[in-house]
């Protein structure tokens, strides 16, 4: 939905001026470290003041402008990884999980499947063009999340079917030098670890909602699901460097468990002395990821998606490449 739309429904719902509602974008903006664009802070003052946007239309947003909290989202996107199956056991059975990572012109963003959501995966491919209906996204440690509700689902979409945003979508990243990030956009870029930030790895999470639990004498609390056994969620904090510059980097599960060299199990039991033990520094990596700014320290900060050891074969055809 157009912005000016939006901005007509709020004024109509509140009795807000034009100028005051601008002004209201404005400063939601800047709230945010202009981490939104002015569509996404649109949507976010729409959703503070209860308006119902999507009463009568069906919610199809660009990935830019995807928030948590939304309800009935639909969304045209390429699939541009999948992520394989993870079973765990809770409450004394077995569930699945498997993710997915969606992107268009805008960005890129992660859609989590639950135990029978799963069986989707047997249709989907890499590079698919999909529209997904029926989703909603829920907060992930400041990110957010696609979920698929009950009657949600995934249509692969037919060539006469797939909007011109996304007809002609690359599904690679684009290798460039960190001196040359923009923040927003998601890039591949081949660089050395320099330095470990001495802050936690490891934190205790809900199995069922993933939100992180607080912690009483000898229990694990979420919020919403009371006491739980927890799930450990790994983060590592880093600097990398590329000889054009360097940049604080955050990975999170997997990819952190990559660069550790190691199983989560074997980290936990090493979690008093996890950032002694690895031996990361100065190895080179090819990181995927996009740049943000990180509200806490007000600076850039580069956030995972896929990490990979050097490929030499790979990255030796990719130099002759620029050569020719």
């Amino acid at each position: 939905m157009d912005s000016d739309i939006i901005i007509q429904k709020i004024i109509e719902k509140t009795g807000m001026s034009y100028d005051n509602v601008q002004r209201t974008i404005l400063n939601k903006q800047q709230e945010l470290s202009n981490l939104v664009s002015k569509d996404g802070a649109t949507y976010i003052v729409a959703k503070e003041l209860d308006i119902d946007l999507f009463a009568d239309t069906k919610r199809r947003l660009e990935i830019k402008n995807v928030i948590s909290g939304i309800k009935n989202l639909n969304l045209n996107a390429r699939v541009f990884r999948i992520i394989p199956v993870k079973e765990f056991e809770h409450k004394g059975r077995m569930s699945q999980v498997a993710n997915l990572i969606l992107s268009d012109q805008t960005g890129r963003i992660r859609m989590s499947l639950w135990d029978i959501q799963i069986k989707i995966l047997d249709t989907l491919k890499v590079g698919q063009a999909v529209e997904i209906f029926g989703a909603y996204t829920r907060d992930n440690n400041g990110i957010p999340e696609i979920r698929l509700s009950r009657k949600g689902g995934i249509r692969i979409l037919e060539k006469s079917d797939i909007p011109m945003e996304i007809e002609t979508l690359r599904t690679e990243t684009k290798r460039i030098c960190i001196s040359d990030l923009k923040e927003g956009k998601m890039y591949e870029i081949r660089a050395a670890i320099v330095q470990l930030f001495e802050t936690a790895v490891f934190y205790e999470v809900c199995p069922n909602c993933k939100c992180k639990l607080n912690k009483e004498v000898g229990a694990f609390i979420c919020k919403t699901h009371g006491n739980v056994t927890p799930e450990y969620l790994v983060i590592l904090n880093c600097v990398i460097d590329d000889s054009t510059g360097n940049v604080r980097t955050v990975l999170f599960r997997d990819n952190a468990l990559k660069v550790m060299g190691m199983p989560l199990d074997k980290a936990l039991g090493s979690r008093g002395s996890i950032l002694a033990d690895i031996d990361v520094l100065g190895k080179e990596f090819v990181f995927t990821g996009t740049l943000r700014k990180n509200k806490l320290f007000n600076k850039p900060e580069f956030v995972v998606s896929d990490v990979k050891n050097i490929d030499i074969k790979t990255e030796a055809n990719e130099i002759m490449n620029k050569l020719k």
